[in-house]
């Protein structure tokens, strides 16, 4: 697997967050969804692998971080898609 990369929540909308996906990959096992409770709001910062499927690309988030928090969140089975109305994940440049 790839390696893990930041990207901030930014609907391009006016939604103020987006709910967390089940895996979407075909033929998978369906994986509880843990450390999901509640949904990202803009602002969000998300962790995880990018899978590019043939619809688009999906986020498999392993921890994130609530906006106006420092508390990152493990998670299971949390899946974003990478667009819904235009770009929603905005990778965050890491420092060097």
């Amino acid at each position: 697997m790839s390696e893990q990369i930041t990207f901030k929540l930014q609907h391009p909308g006016t939604c103020t967050g987006m709910f967390w996906r089940t895996d979407p990959r075909p033929g998978q096992t369906p994986v509880s969804q843990l450390g999901g409770a509640d949904w990202p709001r803009n602002g969000s910062l998300l962790h995880g692998y990018v899978h590019t499927l043939p619809d688009m690309k999906w986020l498999q988030v392993t921890k994130w971080r609530p906006v106006g928090t420092a508390v990152w969140i493990v998670g299971q089975g949390l899946w974003m898609p990478f667009e819904q109305g235009g770009l929603l994940l905005h990778e965050v440049p890491t420092p060097e």
